[in-house]
């Protein structure tokens, strides 16, 4: 991978600081995918602490609630309000209960935000790996977040106005091994992002100017449970040197904190000329926002 030439950031930093954007997104109502826990509880904590209106969303009930009483004990008066629905992402009919749901319970009974971060992974060689377990890697990164697009999507051409995010990974950038699922899953969604971005801009129906964001991100290496469940017992018992080299890897990187892609998100998701110019684009969310922003404008002629 080519170093990339914007400033290395592994938490807070002036661009997204929450003292900052608090209450930069109130009345605005928000979906997080994958927010039971990890990165996704992150994402929804830092929302609603802007002032969203957060649906937090997972398959496990104990998760979800536990977000939810999260949320509520934040203190600050911009902070949004918490609501839990517990949904399966791969289940179509789950998707279209958790929408309804969603805008039954959500002021003004619309989605503003859609942040698809549910996902999971697997470090496997292709030779080792089961055609099933395999594609369910797929169904869940690419599947799942395309057919929440499909039933949120209306209500945003609707109104014109609205941000969708989707958690991608570095692995959409580079051949890494061991994770071919993954790695197209990711590189799918990416293009699934700028794809609809460029669709959305071109739709002579949205008016003058169309105010629906799409964004990709790379929210960094966060050390969540994720990490622990990406090693099966086949690839321990039988690829050892893998959990070996990813451990080694592990030991040189950074240590970044689950509020980095958070904040960025929140950052992403408030409507400014400076974001435009990252729209439809993959975002690495350990390098700063501000500059990535800025170099964007530039190639696009508008700095």
């Amino acid at each position: 991978m080519q170093p990339s030439p914007f400033t290395l950031r592994t938490g807070i930093y002036p661009e997204i600081d929450p003292t900052h954007l608090s209450g930069s997104l109130a009345g605005q109502n928000a979906l997080v995918t994958g927010s039971g826990r990890g990165i996704g509880r992150e994402m929804a904590l830092a929302l609603a602490q802007a002032g969203a209106n957060v649906v937090v969303t997972g398959r496990t009930a104990s998760q979800v609630n536990e977000t939810v009483d999260l949320i509520k004990k934040l203190e600050g008066g911009a902070v949004g309000q918490a609501f839990g629905i517990v949904a399966d992402v791969l289940d179509r009919t789950d998707l279209a209960r958790l929408v309804e749901e969603s805008t039954s319970v959500l002021p003004g009974g619309h989605i503003d935000i859609l942040l698809c971060n549910a996902g999971s992974n697997m470090f496997q060689p292709f030779h080792l790996t089961d055609a099933t377990e395999w594609w369910d890697i797929m169904e869940l990164n690419v599947r799942a977040p395309v057919e929440l697009t499909r039933l949120v999507l209306p209500g945003m051409r609707a109104r014109n106005r609205g941000t969708l995010v989707y958690t991608s990974s570095r692995a959409a950038t580079a051949d890494l091994p061991w994770t071919t699922a993954y790695n197209c899953a990711k590189t799918a969604i990416t293009r699934f992002a700028g794809t609809l971005q460029a669709e959305l801009d071109s739709d002579p129906t949205s008016g003058p100017t169309n105010a629906i964001r799409c964004f990709s991100i790379h929210p960094g290496e966060i050390e969540t449970s994720l990490h622990e469940s990406a090693f099966p017992e086949k690839t321990r018992k039988e690829a050892p040197y893998i959990v070996e080299h990813m451990a080694k890897l592990g030991a040189k990187r950074p240590h970044f904190e689950g509020v980095l892609p958070a904040w960025t998100c929140v950052w992403l998701s408030v409507p400014s000329d400076k974001r435009e110019a990252l729209k439809g684009k993959y975002v690495d969310c350990t390098r700063d926002v501000g500059e990535q922003a800025e170099a964007a404008a530039k190639a696009a002629g508008k700095l």
